[in-house]
């Protein structure tokens, strides 16, 4: 189970919403790069493969076009889990956040399931590329990130409101105003009959990591996310 002082990030198809860690949060329209995330980088002709404790806890940037099972890199990252019926919810542990409707959870899907389900949702093309089949996203007009769209809530008094450099990258807004959107982010979950999570990590560094929660609506961002974080060895490491 996540702490509650962790970051949430509630992904729909045009929105995310990033809830409050501590004392403060942030919101940001979703202009995510999907195409360039997700068709990754032909491989470098070395192959590295983690030593240590840090090099492991590190998101690895090779992509190999080896079976999952066969990958001494990826093969390790398997907490892949899914959870149907009236109870979904609750097993995968986002009831707690509001959303209740969804009765089949996708949580911490392998690479290949998630090919797999873009590929059945139809939320993209498959790319015949060098290295192997690669799933493509149209993201329309938003074509990378959108550092203008990212608002971080201003808890007047706290420690963040002390130390954070305000400005045009990182923009005030109210409590009120995140309440609100997050209102609107759990209502549209609680309209689905399916979702995805991810569970995992942000930071390399033990002492600093933290966990780190999404939902989302689709397949694709879950991959997404799963190239930009941390992932888990198994579902252990996330207690």
């Amino acid at each position: 189970m996540l702490a509650t002082s962790n970051r949430i990030l509630l992904r729909t198809a045009r929105r995310a919403l990033v809830a409050r860690s501590g004392a403060s949060a942030s919101y940001s329209y979703s202009s995510s790069a999907g195409s360039s995330a997700i068709a990754g980088k032909k491989p470098n002709k070395k192959v590295f493969y983690p030593t240590n404790h840090l090099q492991r806890s590190q998101q690895v940037a090779h992509k190999s076009s080896l079976p999952h099972a066969d990958d001494p890199i990826r093969g390790g990252y398997n907490s892949s889990a899914i959870y149907s019926g009236s109870n979904a919810c609750n097993e995968a542990d986002i009831s707690s956040l509001g959303i209740t409707g969804p009765t089949t959870i996708y949580k911490n899907q392998t690479f290949e399931e998630l090919f797999q389900h873009e590929v059945k949702n139809d939320e993209g093309k498959v790319a015949q590329a060098e290295y192997g089949d690669t799933f493509t996203v149209d993201t329309g007009k938003f074509t990378g990130r959108s550092p203008g769209d990212k608002w971080i809530v201003k808890n007047i008094g706290s420690e963040s409101d002390a130390n954070l450099d305000w400005g045009k990258v990182n923009q005030p807004t109210s409590p009120e105003v995140f309440d609100e959107l997050y209102e609107k982010a759990v209502n549209y979950f609680n309209t689905k009959e399916k979702c995805y999570v991810f569970d995992g990590f942000c930071g390399a560094n033990p002492k600093s990591q933290r966990k780190i929660r999404f939902v989302h609506e689709m397949a694709w961002q879950q991959h997404f996310v799963a190239n930009m974080f941390i992932r888990a060895n198994n579902e252990t490491d996330l207690d």
